[in-house]
């Protein structure tokens, strides 16, 4: 369905200083940038249950659930997240450019995005928002180099620190790398994947007519995922080697992901089963601090009482997300933008964004 992966455009405006619609869209973008804050709470449902006090040893088959769901999901979204960040970006500094704005707009934008990623820690919150700020500051001069430069740079920082850091937590080398070096290494890996997103996006990834082939894309890094499943299954359910097997993979499962959404939403029976999410990652901003308060104001109501069973987590899960989509399917019915997407918009471009739809 060609509608799918295109953008959708309206009237331009004459003043080429004003921010793009939110017409102005590709659409599967935010579908799976949805799906992907929704794997986001999947992975950090369990850190914000500790954090909320609990309590108590998993039974095995709660042990074994949590394992299936590191398999399907650590790491994993991580990527996702990340590779959309770095399409966003190519796309937001593309617009810049046809508008004639100073790069200081893409500058001040990921500022803020420091500022909200260092009030989400305060609340409780994973700092993931304050690195993408950061490391997106970063990415702005190395997308400057050739083309073929910055696809190798974006495979390399993608690829070599979690092989060796794989290396290492397995004891499969006899070295082991200094403390410093850890956060680096994982800055690196971050940088890699949104260089990664960024470069594919620069060939029409999402484009019904894309240079990049999709399927072929898709089909090997399905090959690729089944021995590593294997793998982390073999290595035992929750055991550390397990973890850090399915965290430092996750680059291949992460492509298999986007490349099978890509596919799957030029279907029409995987538009319409999907299409509701396009709200959701619309406002994954506002979504994703929300799901942090959420969390933080409700988990310890429920940790209070005991030990929370996995499919208990679960479920508090799927309710976060089918309240937060319900809200933002209710709130873009009569707002143009997100909560925190307007106040970003606004403080982006220092200028009042009409709010109402």
């Amino acid at each position: 369905m060609t509608h799918v992966q295109t953008p959708q455009r309206t009237k331009k405006s004459t003043d080429s200083s004003q921010p793009s619609s939110p017409a102005d869209r590709i659409v599967s973008i935010d579908v799976i940038r949805g799906i992907a804050i929704a794997g986001i709470l999947l992975i950090n449902i369990n850190y914000f249950l500790n954090q909320a006090g609990q309590t108590g040893t998993p039974s095995e088959s709660d042990t074994v659930i949590w394992q299936v769901v590191d398999d399907v999901a650590l790491g994993k979204f991580h990527f996702v997240f990340a590779f959309l960040f770095g399409v966003g970006i190519h796309i937001f500094l593309t617009r810049l450019r046809a508008k004639g704005l100073s790069a200081w707009v893409y500058i001040r934008r990921m500022i803020i995005l420091v500022a909200a990623g260092l009030i989400n820690s305060m609340l409780g919150g994973i700092a993931v928002l304050m690195t993408y700020g950061v490391l997106a500051l970063l990415l702005l001069p190395l997308t400057l180099l050739p083309r073929h430069v910055f696809a190798a740079f974006g495979i390399a920082a993608a690829v070599i620190p979690d092989v060796m850091q794989l290396l290492t937590d397995l004891n499969t080398v006899d070295f082991h790398l200094p403390s410093i070096v850890l956060p680096l290494l994982s800055f690196a890996r971050t940088i890699g994947h949104m260089a990664l997103g960024f470069w594919l996006a620069g060939h029409s990834l999402f484009s019904k007519n894309t240079r990049v082939p999709v399927v072929s894309l898709f089909v090997f890094s399905l090959i690729g995922s089944v021995p590593i499943w294997i793998w982390t299954t073999a290595a035992g359910a929750r055991t550390s080697d397990a973890h850090d097997i399915a965290f430092r993979t996750a680059l291949v499962p992460g492509f298999m992901y986007v490349a099978g959404l890509i596919l799957l939403l030029r279907t029409r029976v995987g538009w319409k089963s999907l299409s509701f999410l396009r709200f959701y990652g619309r406002m994954a901003f506002s979504n994703y601090l929300g799901q942090t308060v959420l969390c933080v104001a409700i988990l310890p109501l429920f940790t209070a009482h005991g030990y929370i069973s996995a499919p208990a987590g679960l479920g508090i899960w799927a309710a976060i997300i089918v309240v937060q989509c319900a809200f933002s399917t209710l709130w873009l019915r009569y707002f143009r933008y997100g909560p925190l997407e307007w106040i970003w918009r606004c403080g982006t471009y220092l200028r009042f964004t009409p709010l109402r739809a």
